[in-house]
């Protein structure tokens, strides 16, 4: 059986397209399924075998140019624009053999088709992962960047376009052109600036709000001018009717959106239970109608993009049903079907036919455009105080849709400004000590305590009980909720209005906002509960959790490691230990205890270990088991390992912090039968492995221990390279390993590490003046080379 479709060609004018030479209409016989290399017939003369390999060159080329421009972490779209050029006439397509076989008409027509239907969807998940909320709640800041980045260079190009219309000879196409050119120049593409701040990880940055914030009101003003500039025009060739029907039909589509589906998507989220999958049903029936709607629209005279992406609006950002359909859709779109539409727009490009005359007027257009960028990004940034080299940034987030060459230029361009100005981290820098032993006995002690799933709440709250909050010193708790951005564009973060009747809502956020006001209600007056959440990715949350640290004045991150999660979590660790402007807590719960035991303070218990080998990180745990040790219901175990083959006479100044601190816990809590203090010697690292071991013959509930050693000292020898989990250090790896078979939570405690390190020279003036040691804080290390990160 013969399979074959007839497909008419029309006038290509029809669909925007510019033909040279004669217009005439034909229909192709075209056949769809090939017999194979031992029938008479050509390959070319079906449509599946030249689709299959464009879709198949587009991709592999594609995949080879991200993997080459991967160094200068360019966005993935410009590999699909520069595979469509090597593709298209500028390079491969110079062979009339190559274009006849892989780019026959009738198969281009199927490929227009192909790339419609994933732009279609495409532009339906911009919408679903866009927060329609962020006009309403923009700043004064992002309004007046989005409105002068957009309305400065349209004026600029639109004075200029009448300029050279009045004292330039130019042919009818480009004297018709320029307007549109210097119009798509000023644009600002919302989710071209996502993927960008994505690519980079700036997405929940300082800069990157702004920007996606302005983004979204200059993309708002372009659709309006868009809009007003299509009814003039149509008015001005006397088209009434069209001149009417075209807002009345998208008003039209408006409301059947509005009151018919958006109701259906509500009534999806309803069925659809907080943490369970989306049907595969529902999936199916939202793309039906993505698709319908998109036909409807065909018949009004609607563009399909237009209502898609109103059609994505429409779903919830950040509902069960958005993420369901990112997470079904987005894989399949962006790899398959995207990137031949990148791929078209390159094949459009064609060198030879460029003129330098016509490539200078575009080119000054596009100059002017950038000018006007520039001038109201800045501009407006300055008036409401913005750094200036940050305002300079923010100009940068566009994709010059027209001139594909100079989006290509533009993106590159982008990618290495941003990468060599901002540093994101600068916002972090602080100048004072924000650690343990730096809190003042009588002031608050302040934690934030961060949560990635429901499990961490209960030993979060021990511990925070176990930190012996009391009317002298009692503590601040901020509760850091971490939700990975799935289902939306623009991250959030929610300061949550505590009720101290918290509500009974079943929710994630409801649930452990409602255990933590439980938790404060039992220590009245000896606890401060703030609670937040951050929805962002995981590549960047780290950046929430360190300005809140830093805003807040916090001494002690807690951030739970989850080894059977992946990487990204694992991610988050090491940049907030990289990044934080106080001391961070790694905590490995390795029973996941399903009840917290804290209930009142007089019920209270808790057995707790302090591994003391030495260095300011367990300096640091030395401090916070002191204070441990103050709660009434605490045990509280300090086992010192020492190394018996050191030589006594080799003092240094890190060493002697050390003898001092454990000193002044010896004098602090010798009045307290609660605590046991134990010295075990070993002389190399066999033997600390040995002292690890034996904790298992103990009921301890949460061991802690610093996270940095001295690399080169006995008692770490040989460990390192049994390490295989660089965050928790070598003597946390093994403490959280399944060989070790313990039960008992282990917290890794990193003393606030820039600050460490950039008091390196304090210890330096230090060896030359010992007198002056007793006086340092007992936290900073002697030398950086020898302590293992």
């Amino acid at each position: 059986m013969e399979n074959s479709i007839s497909l008419p060609v029309v006038n290509a004018a029809s669909f925007g397209k510019d033909l040279r030479g004669p217009e005439y209409c034909k229909v192709f016989e075209a056949k769809v399924i090939y017999n194979g290399v031992f029938s008479n017939d050509h390959i070319t003369q079906f449509v599946l075998p030249p689709l299959l390999l464009q879709l198949g060159l587009v991709t592999f080329f594609s995949g080879v140019l991200h993997f080459i421009l991967k160094p200068l972490r360019q966005p993935k779209y410009v590999a699909d624009i520069l595979s469509g050029i090597i593709l298209g006439p500028s390079v491969l397509g110079r062979s009339k053999a190559f274009n006849e076989t892989l780019f026959p008409p009738k198969g281009m027509m199927v490929l227009d088709v192909y790339e419609m239907v994933g732009i279609i969807l495409f532009t339906f998940l911009i919408g679903v992962r866009t927060d329609v909320h962020i006009v309403r709640k923009a700043g004064g800041l992002a309004i007046a960047i989005g409105l002068a980045s957009f309305l400065l260079p349209v004026i600029i190009t639109e004075i200029t376009a009448k300029i050279l219309r009045a004292t330039i000879t130019m042919d009818k196409k480009l004297h018709d052109s320029i307007a549109l050119v210097g119009f798509h120049e000023s644009m600002i593409n919302y989710h071209a600036a996502f993927c960008i701040l994505k690519d980079l990880k700036l997405v929940n940055s300082e800069l990157g709000r702004v920007a996606l914030s302005s983004s979204m009101i200059s993309g708002l003003c372009s659709w309006i001018y868009l809009l007003i500039y299509r009814i003039t025009l149509e008015a001005q060739h006397g088209r009434t009717i069209v001149v009417l029907a075209a807002p009345a039909s998208r008003l039209f589509m408006l409301i059947v959106i509005l009151f018919a589906i958006r109701p259906f998507m509500y009534w999806i989220i309803r069925h659809t239970p907080e943490g369970k999958t989306l049907k595969e049903s529902y999936v199916c029936g939202v793309t039906l109608v993505v698709f319908g709607i998109a036909l409807f629209s065909q018949v009004t005279g609607v563009h399909p993009i237009f209502t898609s992406i109103v059609l994505g609006l429409t779903v919830p950002d950040g509902s069960p049903l958005a993420s369901g359909l990112v997470d079904k859709l987005e894989s399949f779109v962006s790899a398959v079907l995207l990137p031949s539409f990148f791929a078209n727009v390159g094949q459009k490009v064609d060198v030879k036919h460029m003129t330098l005359r016509t490539f200078g007027i575009v080119v000054l257009f596009i100059a002017l455009a950038l000018l006007g960028k520039i001038i109201g990004c800045m501009v407006a940034s300055l008036y409401w105080n913005m750094h200036l080299m940050d305002a300079l940034l923010l100009l940068t987030e566009e994709t010059l849709s027209i001139m594909v060459i100079m989006a290509i230029l533009n993106a590159a361009a982008v990618t290495l400004l941003l990468r060599s100005l901002y540093n994101p981290s600068r916002r972090h820098v602080t100048y004072k000590r924000r650690t343990i032993q730096e809190n003042r006995l009588n002031a608050e002690f302040r934690i934030l305590a961060c949560i990635f799933q429901e499990d961490n709440v209960p030993i979060i709250i021990n511990i925070l009980e176990a930190s012996n909050p009391c009317r002298e010193s009692p503590i601040g708790v901020y509760v850091l909720d971490l939700v990975e951005l799935v289902g939306r564009a623009m991250p959030l973060f929610i300061t949550h209005k505590l009720n101290r009747n918290p509500s009974n809502k079943s929710t994630r956020s409801h649930r452990i906002i409602r255990a933590f006001c439980q938790y404060e209600g039992r220590n009245e007056g000896l606890v401060n509960l703030q609670c937040f959440t951050s929805i962002a990715p995981y590549a960047t949350i780290y950046s929430d959790i360190c300005a809140v640290a830093l805003e807040k004045s916090i001494s002690l991150v807690i951030i739970p490691f989850h080894k059977a999660n992946g990487h990204s979590i694992r991610a988050v660790n090491k940049s907030v230990l990289e990044n934080a402007p106080c001391s961070v807590g790694i905590l490995v719960d390795q029973r996941m205890v399903e009840n917290s035991k804290a209930r009142h303070r007089s019920w209270f218990t808790f057995h707790v270990c302090v591994i003391f080998i030495g260095g300011p990180d367990d300096r640091e745990t030395l401090v916070y088991g002191a204070r441990m040790a103050e709660h009434p219901g605490i045990r509280l175990t300090i086992i010192r390992i020492t190394a018996l083959n050191n030589d006594t006479n080799d003092i240094n100044a890190d060493r002697e912090l050390d003898f001092n601190a454990v000193n002044k816990f010896k004098d602090d809590t010798m009045d307290n039968n609660r605590v046991v203090y134990k010295e075990e010697g070993v002389t190399e690292g066999s033997g600390t492995t040995r002292v690890l071991q034996s904790l298992n013959n103990n009921s301890y509930d949460i061991v802690l221990v610093g996270r940095r050693h001295d690399a080169e000292s006995s008692i770490m020898s040989g460990l390192a390279a049994w390490s295989e989990i660089v965050e928790l250090g070598v003597i946390g790896d093994i403490l959280s390993s399944s060989d070790l078979k313990g039960n008992a939570a282990v917290l890794v405690v990193q003393q606030q590490a820039l600050l460490a390190e950039d008091m390196l020279q304090s210890h330096i003036d230090t060896d030359k003046d010992p007198t002056h040691s007793s006086s340092i804080a007992a936290s900073h290390p002697v030398d950086s080379e020898k302590w293992k990160f």
